[in-house]
């Protein structure tokens, strides 16, 4: 288990918090009323720095020490005064931190030392607000400060952005003090933000709400507002929490209405008039969905989802704008206001998964290192070129020592220069490290290191972006996931039970890339499973029964082949030719001879990523696999420039074989079948 963070989505008046231990998050609550929202407040009196509600309480007492919002001073890069001291932005962040980490420490029962900050969708990469919020993370004693975007963790909000595929595009509304229009994409841990377009609509939409009750109210309450030192303040804040209390109750009413003080008349609002305050804005919403959108060169019949949250995301008259404007179902959760904070919690879970492990040394590459003389020097020149190749004793590079002596870097073998490290002009030291490449002569006399071996009773399929193995159990009862340079399984996908005793099974590649298995029972019934959604897509029956079972995948068609009649003495095989897509039966033949006029029926997919002839990424390696004279096979690798055998293996001679090369060039991977069972070698190359 890793150790905890602590997820803080400061916003402008209200603050969400979770904590995320190993892979499981909860939300905090806040201590002075137990709250899931904890106010945006700080307070400074004489015995130190209060927030939240507890700032909240003390602000009458002392209004000219309260601030409204912290993170309003990083907005704006600028400094507060407190009642004559000046505080910066990050300042009280900061201390606004420190105090969420201690109650956490309270609830958790131990120091937290990681926090992951939300950040608006405005602070791009190299925005020196980032600065200050990392800083103010580091302050509040923090020894790691993390920052995600606010609108790609509302793209992550668990409870509106499920069942979306890699890579889908979401536009993220985001509606507080300030709204903020976002397009997203979706890649798990690796979630980007791709355009966003913000204003300071939600600050707007409350000072039209505080100048329509100043109209409202005006022979009482601006008395109360014009009223010398603290007390006029004092009314300021709570006419501003008035109307924002009111706004948000409307959203499960259709009319509200409240008195600001015991003695003053009431004050109305409904869901008409808000909705008209709002008009500005939602028409400035419309506006920037489109712009964000054009700024990606997408359109709305792109998007995977549209997504409303914060505390604005209650109005109904929001997602009425988006879906008139967009013509596509708005997504939003019960509680739109904690959306950010949940998805931010689901992008700390997947720091777990950040760790980079070492590059691991590769069969094809060794380094080549000299030690400088006096330890450091100047790099005078490459002699040899990224790329090219030379021979053993040559002059790789020149350096120049401490005391203006030139030495000549030699190549202690053959080999090619991949790579410079390093600039002419540039110092050096103590150790100059290149890469190389081996030479096909050493290649061919130090064999890859043998990764793994995975022996199963079924069938194996190299995925077509060959990153991944598929495992088919030969009688389809499930099929399994594994990267293809770790024998952990990483999924696993069950078929539903028919009832009738599982035959037979087999995964392929479907004309739209999709992964299918094909699987069939004894009582002759086939069925075909959408594997990324687990959902059965057709099932159809061959009363005949089938002896062979092909697959056409480019056309998506199955060929069974049954015993057929009798011609004479012999009995012609019978061929019947299925619709994979419908289940319907398309076709019923008798050849001998259907199979060689059709070969693009097989028994095994042919849009995997294993061949008989492949080429590493890089071009640079061929593998290939043939059956020897004695009925063996054997797997040969060649180098391409030279034509020179660089390694071969082989097994039993009952085994086919199959070769494949991962997508990163890394791993060279043979598949050995039999009647029922497979083998795949795994090579780190």
């Amino acid at each position: 288990m890793g150790e905890p963070i602590l997820v803080v989505d400061v916003g402008t008046f209200a603050t969400r918090v979770a904590l995320v231990v190993g892979d499981q998050s909860g939300l905090l609550r806040e201590p002075g009323t137990g709250s899931l929202v904890w106010p945006s407040s700080v307070c400074l009196d004489d015995a130190g720095c209060l927030v939240g509600t507890a700032a909240e309480r003390r602000k009458r007492a002392i209004p000219r020490r309260y601030i409204d919002g912290p993170r309003r001073a990083v907005d704006a890069q600028a400094s507060m005064w407190l009642d004559g001291r000046e505080v910066t932005g990050g300042e009280a962040l900061a201390a606004y931190l420190t105090a969420v980490r201690g109650e956490a420490r309270q609830q958790y029962g131990a120091e937290v030392h990681r926090v992951t900050l939300t950040t608006p969708a405005a602070y791009l990469t190299g925005d020196p607000r980032r600065d200050v919020l990392t800083a103010a993370g580091e302050a509040a004693g923090f020894s790691y400060v993390e920052l995600v975007s606010s609108a790609v963790a509302v793209a992550l909000d668990p409870e509106t952005g499920g069942g979306l595929p890699g890579g889908a595009l979401v536009l993220a509304c985001t509606l507080g003090a300030t709204w903020t229009a976002s397009l997203v994409q979706v890649r798990g841990n690796h979630t980007v933000q791709l355009a966003q377009e913000t204003s300071a609509a939600g600050h707007d939409l409350d000072a039209v709400l505080i100048n329509d009750l100043r109209s409202e109210g005006r022979a009482w309450l601006e008395p109360l507002l014009a009223a010398p030192g603290d007390a006029g303040l004092r009314a300021y804040y709570d006419a501003v929490d008035f109307v924002r209390r009111l706004k948000h109750q409307l959203a499960d009413a259709e009319e509200v209405s409240d008195h600001l003080t015991p003695i003053s008349p009431p004050y109305r609002l409904t869901r008409e008039w808000l909705a008209a305050f709002a008009d500005p804005a939602l028409r400035w919403l419309a506006a920037s969905c489109h712009t964000v959108l054009a700024a990606a060169g997408a359109a709305p019949s792109d998007l995977g989802a549209v997504v409303l949250a914060g505390g604005g995301a209650r109005m109904p008259a929001a997602e009425h704008t988006l879906r008139a404007t967009l013509g596509h179902p708005v997504r939003r959760a019960a509680d739109p206001e904690l959306g950010v904070v949940r998805g931010a919690a689901r992008w700390s879970i997947g720091a777990l998964s950040r760790a980079v492990p070492a590059e691991r040394p590769s069969w094809r590459i060794e380094p080549v290192a000299w030690d400088i003389p006096g330890g450091r020097g100047e790099l005078v020149r490459w002699v040899v070129g990224e790329g090219e190749a030379y021979q053993a004793g040559a002059v790789v590079a020149r350096v120049r020592a401490p005391d203006d002596r030139v030495f000549d870097l030699v190549a202690p073998q053959a080999g090619t220069l991949l790579a410079h490290r390093a600039a002419a002009g540039q110092q050096v030291g103590p150790v100059l490290v290149a890469a190389a490449a081996k030479t096909p002569k050493a290649l061919a006399e130090h064999p890859p290191p043998h990764q793994h071996r995975l022996d199963v009773a079924g069938s194996w399929l190299l995925t077509p972006d060959r990153q991944r193995l598929v495992e088919c159990d030969g009688a389809g009862r499930y099929v399994r996931y594994r990267t293809v340079g770790d024998p952990t399984v990483t999924g696993e996908f069950v078929p539903e039970a028919s009832g009738a005793t599982p035959v037979g099974g087999r995964v392929f590649v479907g004309p739209d890339g999709r992964l299918c298995l094909v699987s069939w029972d004894s009582e002759s019934w086939f069925r075909v499973w959408d594997l990324e959604s687990g959902g059965l897509v057709t099932r159809f029956r061959d009363p005949a029964g089938a002896s062979d079972v092909r697959v056409n995948e480019v056309e998506w068609r199955l060929a069974t082949e049954a015993g057929g009649k009798a011609v004479g003495r012999y009995r012609r095989a019978t061929y019947t030719i299925w619709d994979l897509r419908t289940g319907d039966r398309l076709d019923k033949v008798s050849d001998d001879a259907w199979t060689r006029r059709h070969p693009d029926y097989s028994s095994r997919s042919r849009g995997q990523g294993f061949g008989t002839t492949v080429a590493s990424p890089d071009g640079q390696l061929r593998a290939a696999t043939l059956e020897a004279s004695d009925g063996s096979w054997v797997l040969l690798v060649h180098d391409v420039a030279t034509e020179q055998e660089v390694f071969r293996a082989g097994e039993r001679p009952d085994r086919k074989a199959l070769a494949g090369f991962s997508a990163d060039g890394r791993h060279l991977l043979a598949s050995w079948e039999s009647e029922g069972r497979s083998l795949v070698d795994v090579w780190h190359v």
